[in-house]
C-alpha cells in the first residue's frame, strides 16, 4: 500500500477531479453530514452502506443482502475513480470495500476523513471522569468479520497488533477474549502520536497504559500519527517482517480512523491477515464541528 495524503482546513483547499462513485455511511454528527454533502456533490453516483454484525448483512442503498455478495454489488464500481467517505463509514464497510474494489481490479481510490474539533465528554466536568469520552452507545462485543475471519488457538503463534483511542474499555475486553491463546509477549500496541490535536495523546495514554501494565504486555509499543494512515501501514509491514514464518498476525482496529484506514487496506492486500473488531454503534453527536480534512490516495499492491 501507498498512501498519498492531503491536509486541509476547509474542503475548499483540497486538489481533486470529481469522483464517479462515492460510497458513504450513515451521518450520526454535522461533520459526518458535512463530508457526504462534500461527496455526493463531487461525484455521478452515490452508494450508501451500513453493515449489521448481528445478521452478517450488508444494507446498500436501502436494500439488504448477505455480506458476502458485497463484491458482486460493488464490482461494476471498480471501472470508475472511487471515494470512500471514512467518516460515516465503519470500519467493516470499510475493509469490505477495500477487500472487494480490490478483488475486482482496482488498483487506487480516494478516502476522505474529517477531523472532530471536540469529541463528546458529558463528565470531563468532574474531576475523576476528565478523560472519559462518550463516543459509543453500545458496543456489541468482539464477532467476525466475513473474510477476514481465523481461528484463535493456543496450538499455533499468534500476534495481535491493537491500534488504541480513548476507549480502554474496549482494549481490556479485547484482552479478556484473547488471554487464553495470545501471550503477553505477542502483543503490539500502536498509539496515536502525534494526535489530532495538541494533548490529546494523553487521553489516550492516561486511558490505556493501565490495561498495557495490568497484563505485561510486552510485543512492542509503537506511535504514529494519528492522522496518518501511511505511517501506520509501515508499522503493520515492519511487525509482520518480524514474525516467525508460521506465525498468524492479525489486528485491532480500535484507535483513529485513519488508523483503520490502514488496518483495513492492509487486511484486505494480505488474506493471511486477521481482523478482530467489537462492532461500536456510534452515539448520535458524538462530536461536534469539524475540524481538518483529509483526503487520502491510496494505491492498492495486488491481494496476496
Amino acid at each position: 500500500m501507498n498512501v498519498l495524503m492531503q491536509k486541509a482546513r476547509a474542503f475548499s483547499e483540497l486538489e481533486f477531479s470529481k469522483w464517479g462513485t462515492a460510497i458513504v455511511g450513515p451521518a450520526v454528527d454535522a461533520r459526518g453530514r458535512e463530508a457526504v454533502a462534500f461527496a455526493k456533490a463531487n461525484s455521478d453516483k452515490l452508494i450508501e452502506m451500513h453493515y449489521d454484525e448481528a445478521t452478517f448483512e450488508m444494507e446498500i442503498n436501502g436494500e439488504r443482502i448477505n455480506s458476502e455478495d458485497t463484491a458482486d454489488s460493488l464490482s461494476a464500481v471498480a471501472a470508475s475513480r472511487v471515494i470512500l467517505e471514512s467518516t460515516t463509514l465503519g470500519f467493516v464497510e470499510t475493509f469490505m470495500c477495500c477487500r472487494s474494489l480490490l478483488n475486482a481490479g482496482l488498483r487506487s481510490m480516494s478516502i476522505l476523513y474529517v477531523e472532530p474539533r471536540t469529541y463528546s465528554a458529558p463528565r470531563r466536568s468532574q474531576v475523576l471522569h476528565k478523560r472519559d469520552f462518550d463516543l459509543s452507545e453500545a458496543v456489541p462485543g468482539y464477532r467476525p468479520i466475513p473474510g477476514a475471519t481465523f481461528h484463535l488457538s493456543a496450538l499455533k503463534p499468534q500476534h495481535a497488533v491493537f491500534f488504541l483511542g480513548y476507549e480502554d474499555h474496549r482494549f481490556e475486553v479485547a484482552l479478556e477474549e484473547l488471554q487464553q491463546t495470545v501471550r503477553p509477549q505477542d502483543c503490539s500496541v500502536v498509539l496515536g502520536v502525534p494526535a489530532f490535536q495538541p494533548g490529546w495523546e494523553m487521553n489516550s495514554f492516561a486511558n490505556n497504559v493501565h490495561v498495557i501494565r495490568s497484563n505485561d504486555l510486552s510485543g512492542g509499543i509503537h506511535f504514529c500519527g494519528a492522522e496518518n494512515p501511511a505511517a501506520a501501514a509501515e508499522i503493520l509491514l515492519e511487525i509482520r517482517k518480524s514474525l516467525r514464518s508460521d506465525a498468524r498476525m492479525f489486528l485491532v482496529p480500535i484507535g483513529t480512523k485513519p488508523m483503520g484506514i490502514a488496518a483495513a487496506i492492509f487486511a484486505a492486500e494480505h488474506e493471511d491477515v486477521g481482523l478482530l473488531y467489537d462492532h461500536p454503534r456510534r452515539r448520535t453527536d458524538r462530536s461536534s464541528q469539524s475540524s481538518s480534512w483529509h483526503l487520502y490516495e491510496a494505491r492498492f499492491e495486488a491481494s496476496k
